[in-house]
């Protein structure tokens, strides 16, 4: 997956949600997440989560950030990737994917629809071996000046 980032993103809100970390590209995470769309929905999406404390290991962790949109490359194929690895039912069909810039690993948190998706998807089929999903897919950055 390529991604660009433009140097100064566009902040749309601010949000909490479960992160799979999947790989690394410097200071910026590919992560899965898994969101409520509807009651007891679980539509699977990327994320990007500039980390730069290196924060976010190889464990889910629920993070706290503000929210923007960057634009990705070969988000379908990859989709298909992971989807070789766990059950993904539904995902985000769009090559706009969420950064998330400022973030904060949260330790108690409220059922918003980012932390409920993941619980839908746990409660079907299963906590996810994070590891079986590390380095799977490829993350380039282009940070745009």
């Amino acid at each position: 997956m390529k991604v660009k980032i433009k140097s100064l993103v566009n902040i749309i809100g601010h949000e909490e949600l479960f992160i799979i970390p999947i790989t690394y590209n410097n200071t910026f995470l590919l992560g899965l997440n898994f969101y409520e769309e509807r009651e007891g929905g679980r539509t699977a999406r990327f994320v990007i989560v500039q980390d730069k404390y290196g924060e976010i290991d190889h464990k889910t962790k629920i993070i706290s950030g503000d929210k923007g949109i960057v634009e990705a490359i070969g988000v379908e194929d990859d989709y298909k990737i992971l989807a070789q690895y766990i059950k993904i039912e539904k995902f985000l069909k769009t090559n706009r994917l969420p950064i998330f810039v400022n973030v904060q690993i949260i330790q108690n948190h409220e059922y918003s629809r980012g932390i409920q998706g993941y619980l839908n998807y746990v409660s079907r089929y299963g906590e996810i071996d994070t590891l079986l999903l590390k380095d799977k897919i490829k993350l380039e950055i282009e940070e745009l000046i």
